[in-house]
């Protein structure tokens, strides 16, 4: 895609003003020069979110910024797809999305790393990203950088490490899969890439998110399949590489 590509910045987030201003802080820092707008998902927060996403509309760098809270989703596909559904009415001049997740931050790279190698022929693209873990003096440190080649062969990759190309969300904006609790995006990969025939590509070789992490190896090698729900599920659109037929 074009750099001068309208790019929408697609948030769903609940309770986590204590991380926000370092996510958004890192959204300006990856933006900068680029033309974008933000679609803020509020999930029944009960904290200050609110007021810090109202300071940050006075700051941001964003052509505009869409806030709107919701009653708590039942599952986190569900909150995500509000974003998605919001995003709908913005495709035409912002035709790229970027999901982010507000207790995260944005590895600088991301937009200037991905967005060139984003295209028709390749609506989604993903790139490296590191996990973190809290120490006991309070301190983000990492714990490994997600770049094996487990990311391709059984799509565990989050949506905070992609972008894609806004003419993938269904008219009613149900992008996740709203049928499982968990790893809804790695099931959505996977049933774009196998079932849909979507070209899905890698492009290694810069950090696209730092992800702060309570469990340690939650996207690790065997993602695709320690969950039964996933392998069922997975198996049920295509054979998931090594295990079963």
């Amino acid at each position: 895609m074009e750099s001068s590509s309208g790019i929408q910045v697609l948030i769903s987030s609940y309770n986590c003003e204590e991380y926000l201003n370092d996510c958004l802080a890192s959204i300006e820092t990856a933006f900068n020069g680029y033309k974008w707008m933000m679609i803020f998902c509020d999930d029944a927060s009960t904290d200050d979110t609110e007021s810090l996403v109202d300071t940050y509309k006075t700051t941001t760098s964003a052509d505009r910024v869409v806030y709107q809270k919701f009653e708590k989703a039942s599952i986190v596909g569900v909150a995500k797809n509000r974003a998605c559904s919001l995003a709908l009415q913005y495709k035409t001049e912002y035709p790229v999305i970027c999901f982010m997740d507000s207790d995260d931050t944005m590895g600088e790279q991301r937009i200037s790393g991905l967005l060139p190698e984003l295209s028709e022929e390749y609506p989604i693209v993903f790139g490296d990203f590191v996990e973190q873990m809290q120490n006991e003096n309070g301190e983000w440190v990492k714990i490994w950088d997600v770049t094996t080649d487990s990311r391709t062969t059984h799509l565990t990759f989050g949506p905070w490490s992609t972008l894609i190309l806004a003419s993938l969300i269904p008219e009613d904006g149900s992008f996740f899969r709203e049928d499982i609790a968990n790893y809804d995006d790695i099931l959505t990969w996977w049933t774009l890439r196998y079932r849909d025939g979507v070209a899905i590509k890698d492009v290694p070789g810069f950090i696209t998110n730092y992800r702060k992490s309570g469990r340690t190896g939650s996207l690790g090698d065997e993602a695709g399949y320690v969950m039964p729900e996933l392998y069922e599920k997975k198996m049920a659109i295509h054979p998931v590489p090594g295990k079963g037929p």
